[in-house]
């Protein structure tokens, strides 16, 4: 009998944690992490450090030029698939690649007016797709993250100027912050 029950509750607590799990993901809006920066080349903008906000900035276009020597570039989407989530429309789409392989995508909306709704419709959509996670809420801000051992989502609210879903290789982003703070 103890047999049976230790069963039955590792089946249910396996259930419950695959159906919730961020690493099962394949893609977050149709972008799937690891896929080849050539597949999205005609529609990237490749930022190489040289554009005049990082030429005011010296220290900033160092680091970005860094990143650039240890195979990790940064890039803005500039294309029109991947921008929408139900009725809302992402401003922005910025995106990550590490050799060549992309590992981190960040969209960002910028509806002042929607910023509630906007959010709530992305913890929503996630939270039926990965299960409820728990909210932070300070003072300008509002946050839910999905944290698995391969992947992670997070949905942030600055309440004064957008809302940001953040997709990423948990995996490949320690790898590239390690490799940041050696070369520094």
């Amino acid at each position: 009998m103890k047999k049976y029950i230790s069963i039955i509750l590792l089946s249910l607590t396996s259930s419950f944690t695959l159906g919730q799990s961020i690493d099962k993901s394949t893609d977050i809006n149709g972008l799937k992490l690891g896929g080849s920066l050539a597949n999205y080349e005609k529609d990237l903008f490749l930022i190489t450090g040289d554009e005049p906000a990082y030429q005011e900035a010296p220290t900033l276009q160092q680091a970005l030029k860094r990143k650039i020597r240890l195979g990790i570039r940064d890039a803005e989407y500039q294309g029109n698939d991947y921008r929408k989530f139900g009725e809302f429309t992402a401003a922005h789409i910025t995106m990550q690649f590490f050799e060549g392989k992309l590992y981190k995508v960040q969209w960002t909306f910028r509806n002042p007016n929607q910023l509630t709704e906007i959010y709530n419709f992305l913890i929503d959509t996630y939270a039926d797709t990965f299960g409820a996670s728990k909210e932070e809420v300070f003072d300008d801000f509002r946050q839910v993250e999905w944290e698995g051992r391969l992947k992670y989502l997070q949905v942030f609210m600055d309440k004064e100027s957008d809302v940001t879903l953040v997709y990423e290789d948990a995996k490949v982003a320690k790898k590239v912050q390690k490799l940041i703070a050696k070369a520094k």
